[in-house]
């Protein structure tokens, strides 16, 4: 299991599993994932969406990822309470491409249900998983179309990979928007290993498996 590099100022735990992980350790399954940017609150019914919340402690949320990014959140409510959020973000997510609902990306969309239960964007800690880095992330023209969308995009989040074709910084770019929305830098306990460079330790779809995920997940003690 990775922890985020991040003692977080709450009765929280939270990691990031890796193919050495025993299933024993890993959440319930409560999503059906899409590749969209719905967020629910996490019940014992299987949801379609990919981001789960909660404030209830002991209940394990997470979502699944084979190079897509991970994101966990947390942070106290105006009553003091914690809440806590698992989010599934691929370029798809994070752009909000195909989703027809308002406010942008899934990350975008989380920090606005935070807000609106009380919450203040600079006290929550977050923390980004494991996912295909920018070394091997090519993509299309119509990905990049999406991200420079976004109000917090800058060139810099593109580069030219070795085929030519645009690579994409997903975790850069999904930072940018956490600082854009009013995230502390200072709460970001963020692991960037690429799924692809490490076969001895994570899974990866662009790799080549079709089956095998980890998980994000985290629990409000």
């Amino acid at each position: 299991m990775l922890v985020p590099d991040l003692q977080p100022p709450l009765p929280l735990a939270w990691g990031f599993s890796t193919r050495l992980d025993s299933p024993e350790d890993l959440p319930v399954r409560r999503l059906d994932q899409v590749h969209r940017c719905g967020i629910v609150e996490a019940s014992d019914a299987v949801a379609e969406g990919d981001g789960l919340w909660t404030t209830k402690p002991g209940v394990r949320i997470g979502v699944r990822v084979a190079d897509c990014v991970p994101v966990l959140l947390a942070g106290p409510l105006a009553d003091g309470s914690p809440w806590a959020a698992a989010l599934h973000a691929g370029w798809r997510g994070a752009t909000g491409h195909g989703d027809p609902g308002p406010g942008g990306g899934i990350l975008r969309r989380g920090v606005a249900r935070y807000r609106a239960l009380g919450g203040h964007p600079a006290d929550l800690v977050w923390a980004f998983g494991p996912a295909i880095l920018a070394c091997h992330f090519e993509v299309g023209g119509e990905v990049i179309a999406a991200a420079r969308q976004d109000p917090a995009w800058h060139e810099e989040l593109c580069s030219e990979g070795p085929s030519g074709k645009p690579h994409l910084d997903l975790h850069g770019f999904l930072r940018a928007q956490a600082l854009d929305l009013g995230l502390d830098a200072a709460k970001d306990g963020s692991v960037a290993l690429c799924t692809v460079c490490r076969p001895d330790l994570l899974h990866s779809y662009r790799r080549g498996e079709t089956t095998g995920r980890q998980w994000g997940w985290i629990e409000i003690r």
